[in-house]
């Protein structure tokens, strides 16, 4: 809604200009709708962040291949190179959300410092930066927390990250309305 649309290009365009100008910050706005729009976007983000966790099955969402209680599939059919590509699609996969959250709302190829150090060859360098912070984020969380249970996960998702994002997208609308 801030932006107008859901073009991945758009959006880091309009993210131009620094880190002052990020989508988690509030983006390129007026100041009194910038000040009232941070809070909403930072949690925008965090929710994002916590989705893509659960999309990529990392702790404390992965339910579908905990792999200390596996004794099936790929962990005891695969050794070696076979074993070892999926786990590159599986650090593929978490690079891919990365991408996606960074793009949406870090800049994503735009320098964090405006003009200075930007360009085409500058911009990869910070989509990759971006990028691997967020997923250090990720293997971080898998080496800290502890795994839910199923019904912790459905509370989590259905009776908390689903009204919150609700309620920043309702009050993100009025905002930029109003």
């Amino acid at each position: 809604m801030i932006t107008g649309s859901l073009n991945l290009q758009e959006v880091t365009k309009f993210q131009e200009g620094g880190i002052q100008n990020w989508l988690i910050f509030g983006g390129p706005l007026p100041l009194l709708q910038k000040i009232l729009i941070t809070p909403f976007t930072v949690i925008t983000f965090l929710i994002l962040f916590v989705a893509s966790l659960a999309e990529v099955n990392r702790t404390p969402f992965d339910l579908p291949e905990a792999e200390s209680e596996l004794v099936q599939g790929f962990f005891t059919e695969y050794s070696g190179m076979r074993w070892a590509l999926f786990y590159v699609a599986e650090y593929a996969n978490m690079f891919l959300v990365a991408g996606v959250a960074v793009a949406l709302f870090l800049g994503g190829w735009e320098s964090p410092f405006g003009s200075f150090l930007s360009g085409p060859i500058w911009g990869m360098f910070w989509f990759i930066i971006k990028g691997m912070v967020l997923v250090f984020f990720q293997i971080w969380l898998r080496w800290t927390l502890p795994r839910l249970r199923v019904d912790q996960l459905m509370y989590t998702s259905w009776k908390v990250l689903t009204p919150f994002l609700f309620v920043c997208i309702i009050a993100i609308g009025l905002i930029l309305v109003l």
